[in-house]
């Protein structure tokens, strides 16, 4: 591809393996999606997206209501440092601008996502993951916890896999993601849970237990509040759509 494009999507049950050229960042704008990039399987909600690169094997699978954005680039337009970060760590903790500009896209209909929305929002998303972007310097630790939410995350411990302060760990997850640490942590755990209440057979405690959630009851109120359904409705709905 010579230019990059916009495109809204919802998606469907599992696809086959798909593999391009060019580079494509996935971004939730409603719902969520279980994808499974280079082997790995992993779960894209509005708070996490995902950086396909050039020729990266990718397949996905989603239930009703969902739509995303798929930005699709030419290789040329990263530099080689870029590309290879993005490579390395696709899976994305999403700021709160990029957020922002997947909810202003994924609100306007198809046929009005023109070549003027893609000049005024793509230099956001590039600047964004650039060296220089607010979150930069937090995708490692996100990362970490997205691999191992159940673990013991106080505040004072992401401070130090940053590198600053508790006060100073503050200030940056609220300027990049306009979330708290905490706040981070737990939708990382409400995340996973939802992942193996899809995916795995396991009892619900158990999936609460590794989770990090005190009790079974702590995970059945996050994921009433947070989706408007107890465990046992997710698992239900969600194995209803394969």
């Amino acid at each position: 591809m010579s230019s990059p494009s916009f495109n809204l999507r919802c998606y469907g049950r599992a696809s086959s393996v798909d593999r391009h050229a060019f580079a494509q960042w996935v971004l939730p704008v409603q719902g969520e999606l279980a994808f499974e990039l280079e082997g790995r399987c992993v779960r894209l909600d509005r708070l996490q997206g995902a950086f396909v690169a050039p020729m990266a094997g990718h397949a996905q699978s989603a239930t009703d209501h969902d739509r995303f954005l798929i930005v699709d680039c030419p290789a040329s337009m990263f530099d080689a440092d870029t590309l290879a970060r993005l490579h390395r760590q696709p899976v994305l903790a999403l700021p709160a601008e990029v957020r922002g500009m997947a909810q202003r896209v994924g609100s306007t209909p198809q046929e009005q996502v023109d070549d003027d929305t893609v000049r005024r929002e793509l230099p956001r998303l590039l600047q964004a993951f650039s060296l220089a972007g607010s979150a930069t310097r937090l995708q490692a630790v996100c990362a970490r916890i997205e691999h191992a939410p159940g673990e013991a995350w106080p505040v004072e411990r992401i401070a130090g896999e940053v590198g600053v302060s508790s006060s100073r760990l503050h200030a940056l997850f609220r300027q990049a993601f306009g979330l708290s640490p905490q706040n981070w942590l737990s939708a990382s755990r409400l995340r996973w849970a939802r992942g193996r209440l899809a995916s795995s057979d396991a009892s619900i405690a158990q999936i609460a237990q590794h989770a990090g959630y005190s009790e079974q009851s702590a995970l059945t109120r996050a994921l009433r509040r947070e989706w408007g359904m107890t465990p046992g409705d997710y698992r239900r709905r969600y194995r209803s759509a394969q």
